[in-house]
């Protein structure tokens, strides 16, 4: 007789968060000493950043925090998902003449007197570099949506590019949004970008200047009093990187730091942290959404209808109910529930154990005397991992060990710091599975062809080494498409097959809990763009 395993609530929290406790803490961060220094603010994640390039591949939200304080790009996204120009002089529109009416021509008007940190002019030429090393097969840059669509790209004068495209391509301002500019007269003899000093010595634009990095520890920017959009109002900015969530929230509570992003408050703090005084609790809906990553590559995983009964076993909104405590909510989709292309017809079909063990017996994967499911002198046993010291992320693991664990299937946890399990670890695909949130590659269009495109393996970010032509053939015909209704039929396609052969098993939409303290005027989520310091240059103390 099998013993049904459970796990309520308070045991999956305590147990993952078991070694987790909240330490004094000692020299520059020592309690109330962040916010008694105006000239500084101290901002907090659990991960630290290991690329500084920004247009290689990126951790996002731990990455992309390096991009938003050192470098612009041609236009930036508010929090009201408004484009606005940042080293584009205006934003290129048909109504000014800057996109051709058949939308294969853009012409952009670049912003006069910018400079990079190091004294050098900023011209079209940097922009040019950067496309040309966008659109180079040995640069293992983090994306080429749209890019690889650019017919010609003309540099006019020192402030003007113009680009003409293959044939229209909708999600063209977020692929541009997404992607930095780099120096042409630093980086355009260098042998190879890849393993470039720049890549951890970086020279922008943007509003902030690296000045040092302690491995481990934290790093230090200045303020660049020559920044084009104005001297930021703060003059030194640390990020500190505190692995553990929970302790990361003790020392937001005791005043060490000033700013919590990139995950935040456990869930099960944020009502105790909504009361904390001065403290500003701040609700951060996120473009995430988390997954189960199966690697198709493995032998465990190569059959669809082995992914599709591994899914089905999960208690996924178990493990939004009981360890989220229903503050994300459920997706069946690499969408957020409330995006425009988001396919309301998708059915929920977890939590199924029964089909499950019958998917996989009919698999041909059968229990062998140990209770394990094998096939072929393989057995069903594989390793999850995901970044260390964050308890929900823990707890769903656990949940789903349990899960799979009764339909004879055995998963080792095998959590790493996010620096190595992010890194080629995941970007040459040797991890079993992950428990990964991922936002859409190309800002909020639904364009998916870097995570699932078969021309993404191995040369941009479909790291489960997915196939399938018809998905393929759709994500090719929806970034041509420009009325909304088709392109909703098209991404609805792509879902559903998605949901059928599960390379990647959704969970949860990802909503965070940020705080600040209340002396800090500018903070604001922005449920647009990765990065909790997309606006770092209006931050300001009161």
């Amino acid at each position: 007789m099998t013993t049904k395993l459970t796990m309520n609530r308070r045991t999956l929290i305590k147990s993952a968060a078991a070694s987790s406790l909240i330490l004094p803490a000692t020299g520059l961060f020592r309690p109330a000493i962040a916010q008694s220094n105006r000239e500084r603010v101290i901002f907090t994640t659990n991960q630290e950043p290991v690329q500084f390039n920004p247009l290689l591949y990126a951790n996002g939200g731990t990455d992309t925090i390096v991009e938003a304080l050192v470098f612009d790009a041609l236009w930036d996204v508010d929090d009201q998902g408004n484009f606005i120009p940042n080293l584009a002089a205006e934003l290129p529109t048909r109504e000014n003449g800057g996109i051709s009416q058949d939308g294969r021509t853009w012409r952009v008007n670049l912003k006069r007197d910018v400079k990079w940190s190091d004294g050098q002019p900023f011209t079209a030429k940097d922009v040019e570099f950067t496309y040309q090393t966008i659109v180079n097969p040995k640069v293992a840059v983090r994306s080429r949506s749209g890019f690889e669509l650019i017919d010609t790209f003309k540099v006019v004068d020192d402030y003007t590019v113009e680009m003409t495209l293959t044939r229209p391509y909708v999600p063209f301002y977020w692929a541009w949004q997404s992607m930095h500019i780099v120096p042409h007269h630093l980086l355009s003899g260098e042998a190879d970008i890849n393993t470039s000093g720049f890549n951890t010595e970086p020279i922008g634009t943007g509003a902030y200047t690296l000045k040092s990095r302690t491995a481990g520890s934290h790093m230090v920017y200045e303020a660049n009093a020559g920044y084009h959009r104005g001297a930021p109002k703060i003059r030194q900015f640390i990020h500190k990187f505190v692995p553990d969530q929970l302790v990361a929230y003790g020392q937001m509570r005791t005043g060490e730091i000033d700013v919590f992003g990139l995950m935040g408050i456990p869930y099960d703090r944020w009502d105790e942290a909504k009361a904390l005084p001065n403290r500003n609790f701040v609700l951060a809906p996120q473009p995430y959404v988390q997954f189960i990553y199966f690697n198709t590559e493995k032998p465990q995983f190569t059959d669809p209808k082995v992914r599709k009964a591994l899914y089905i076993a999960c208690e996924m909104q178990k493990s939004i109910d009981d360890i989220n405590f229903g503050t994300t909510p459920r997706t069946l989709s690499y969408l957020h529930t409330s995006h425009w292309a988001y396919n309301n017809a998708l059915k929920e079909e977890t939590a199924n154990p029964q089909l499950a063990e019958k998917m996989l017996d009919e698999a041909g994967w059968r229990r062998g005397a140990d209770g394990i499911r094998e096939k072929d002198g393989v057995k069903m046993k594989f390793t999850m991992s995901t970044t260390a010291g964050a308890p929900p992320r823990q707890a769903s693991q656990q949940l789903f060990q349990q899960n799979w664990k009764q339909i004879g299937v055995e998963m080792e946890i095998k959590n790493m710091p996010g620096s190595v399990v992010w890194g080629e670890y995941t970007t040459k695909s040797q991890f079993d599975t992950l428990l990964v949130a991922w936002e859409p590659p190309v800002g909020m269009d639904p364009d998916y062809a870097s995570r699932c495109h078969s021309k993404a393996i191995g040369n941009g970010a479909n790291y489960t080494q997915y196939k399938n032509p018809e998905v393929d053939r759709l994500l090719d015909e929806g970034v041509t498409q420009t009325d909304v209704e088709q392109r909703k039929e098209t991404y609805g396609k792509v879902q559903q097959i998605l949901l059928d052969e599960v390379p990647f098993a959704p969970q949860f939409s990802v909503v965070q809990g940020n705080m600040s303290t209340s002396a800090l005027n500018g903070f604001k989520a922005n449920q647009y763009v990765t990065d909790a310091c997309w606006n770092v240059h209006e931050w300001a103390w009161a």
